[in-house]
C-alpha cells in the first residue's frame, strides 16, 4: 500500500486547475490483462449493502454486472436506491439536518458537490488505499477533496460537447463552425432547410450551462476568487455572453418551438427523429442511451456563447463514496476493493465506451466520436473544473437563467446576482 503524500496530491489539483490531463484514446501503457484477484477482498459474507446514487448511474450496465458478479462470488446482498435530481437535494437536505441516516456507500459527483455531506466526518479516507496508484490522472484528479482521496472512480469517461447530426449537416453543405458567430450562422442554415437546430431539455433544467464555464474558472485566480466571494459572477463578461446565448437562441427560434416542454427523456426519440440537427451532450451518450444508429452523429464543440472557438469538457466522474460510521463499514470497503480490482473491472467495463479511468482497464473501447474528432478536443479541451471546484454550484441555477430568458425586465445582472446568492446560501447551508 503507498502513502500518497499532500504534496503529491496538491500538484494533481493544479493539474486539473491548469487543464493539464486529456483523456486518451489510444490503447494504455498498462495492456495486460489481470487473470486473478490481485487485492484481497471476499473474505465477507451474508451483508447487505446499501447503495444510493443517482436514477441513470444506477442503470449503468458497468454497475449492474460488477454488483451481481459480486453478490455471485461472495453471498452478500447489494440494495441499492436511485433518485432523481430533486430527489438528490432532498436527501443531502436530510442528512445535513441529521434526519436521514447515510446509506453505506453513496454515488455521487466529487468536488464541492460533495460539500453537504461534510465528508471530513462521513466519508472513509482512501488515500492509503493500493488501488490510488491504479487510477488514471483525469481520475484521481476527481476522487481528491481537501487533500485525500474520498472515493472510488468509477464510471465512464466521456468527452462532452454538441453532438450533430453528420447526414443533417451533409444536407445542408455544412461543416462544423470554428466561432460563436459560425455557429449562429449554421442555426440559420439548418432553420431555412426545415430543421430544429437544437434539442434542448428545457423542463429538466438540462441547461449544461457548466460547459462553458470551465473554461472560465481553467484560470486558477479566478475560481479562488470565486470561491472566496471577492469575485462575483456578475464581475465577468464571459458569464454575461453565456446567459445572453441561451435568451438569443430561443428568441431566434433555434431550440424550436415549445422548447419549454422538452424533457431529458425525449433527447433519444428526438435525436432519432431526423428533425433536430444537434443537441448539447457527451460522446458516451450515444451508446448509453441512443444506442441506434450511432455512427450519424459525430462531435463538436459547445458553443454556449463562450469561449469564442467552443469548448469541450472532460469527463464528470461518478465516486463510490464510503460511510466511515456505518456499522457494515468492513463489508463497504470490501465491495469498493472489489470494484477497484482489474480482475473485476475489466469484466464490468467489457465492450463498454469510455476513456479508461483505470490504468489496467482494458477492456473498455474509445468511441468513434472521440477518434474522430480528438485534434480538435486535444485544441479546445478543459477538464470539468466548474460543477466540481466552484463552491455552491448547483445545475439547479439554471431556473435563473430561465427566467433570464423570457422575463424582459429580468436585467442580466439581475440573473447573475440571483445565481451569485444560492450558491452562497448553499456553502452557508454547508457549514
Amino acid at each position: 500500500m503507498r502513502k500518497i503524500t499532500v504534496f503529491l496530491l496538491s500538484a494533481f489539483m493544479v493539474c486539473t486547475l491548469v487543464s493539464c490531463s486529456r483523456p486518451s484514446s489510444g490503447s494504455n501503457t498498462e495492456t495486460s490483462t489481470v487473470d486473478k484477484p490481485l487485492y484481497d477482498w471476499g473474505h465477507i459474507s451474508d451483508t447487505t449493502i446499501t447503495i444510493w446514487g443517482d436514477n441513470v448511474s444506477l442503470q449503468r450496465e458497468y454497475y449492474k454486472k460488477a454488483f451481481d458478479r459480486y453478490e455471485e462470488m461472495t453471498g452478500n446482498t447489494i440494495v441499492t436506491q436511485g433518485y432523481t435530481i430533486e430527489e438528490q437535494e432532498k436527501k443531502r437536505a436530510e442528512i445535513a439536518a441529521g434526519t436521514t441516516e447515510h446509506p453505506d456507500i453513496l454515488i455521487s459527483q466529487g468536488g464541492t458537490n460533495l460539500d453537504p455531506y461534510d465528508p471530513g466526518t462521513n466519508f472513509y479516507d482512501f488515500t492509503d488505499a493500493a488501488w490510488v496508484d491504479d487510477l488514471t490522472n483525469i481520475a484521481i484528479n476527481q476522487a481528491v477533496y481537501d487533500g485525500k482521496v474520498i472515493g472510488l472512480p468509477h464510471a465512464e469517461a466521456s468527452i462532452s460537447g454538441t453532438l450533430y447530426n453528420k447526414e443533417i449537416f451533409e444536407k445542408c453543405g455544412l461543416k462544423i463552425p470554428k466561432t460563436q458567430e459560425e455557429f449562429l450562422e449554421t442555426c440559420e442554415t439548418l432553420k431555412q432547410n426545415g430543421f430544429t437546430p437544437m434539442y434542448f431539455p428545457y423542463a429538466d433544467l438540462f441547461l449544461f450551462y457548466q460547459f462553458p464555464m470551465d473554461s472560465i474558472v481553467a484560470d486558477k485566480e479566478t475560481l479562488d476568487a470565486l470561491n472566496d466571494f471577492s469575485l462575483s459572477y456578475a464581475d465577468l463578461p464571459e458569464m454575461e455572453k453565456i446567459i445572453t446565448w441561451y435568451k438569443v437562441m430561443a428568441e431566434k427560434g433555434n431550440f424550436g418551438e415549445d422548447y419549454m416542454d422538452n424533457k431529458a427523456a425525449g433527447r433519444v426519440d428526438a435525436m432519432k427523429s431526423g428533425k433536430y440537427a444537434m443537441m448539447l451532450g457527451w460522446d458516451v451518450w450515444l451508446y448509453t442511451d441512443l444506442k441506434q444508429d450511432t455512427e450519424k452523429f459525430g462531435l463538436m464543440p459547445a458553443f454556449v456563447g463562450t469561449p469564442e472557438n467552443g469548448s469541450f469538457e472532460g469527463p464528470n466522474l461518478t465516486l463510490m463514496t464510503v460511510n466511515r460510521n456505518s456499522p457494515r463499514l468492513d463489508a463497504a470497503l470490501d465491495l469498493i476493493t472489489f470494484m477497484a480490482d482489474p480482475y473485476n473491472y475489466n469484466e464490468a467495463f467489457e465492450g463498454i465506451y469510455t476513456a479508461p479511468v483505470f490504468k489496467h482497464q482494458v477492456k473498455s473501447i474509445s468511441t468513434p466520436q472521440y477518434v474522430e474528432s480528438e485534434q480538435l478536443i486535444d485544441e479546445l479541451y478543459y477538464d470539468a473544473n466548474a460543477r466540481l471546484r466552484i463552491r455552491g454550484f448547483s445545475l439547479s441555477d439554471a431556473s435563473f437563467i430561465q427566467r433570464y430568458m423570457h422575463d424582459s425586465d429580468y436585467s442580466a445582472k439581475q440573473c447573475l446576482d440571483d445565481m451569485d446568492n444560492a450558491r452562497k446560501a448553499r456553502v452557508l447551508e454547508a457549514e
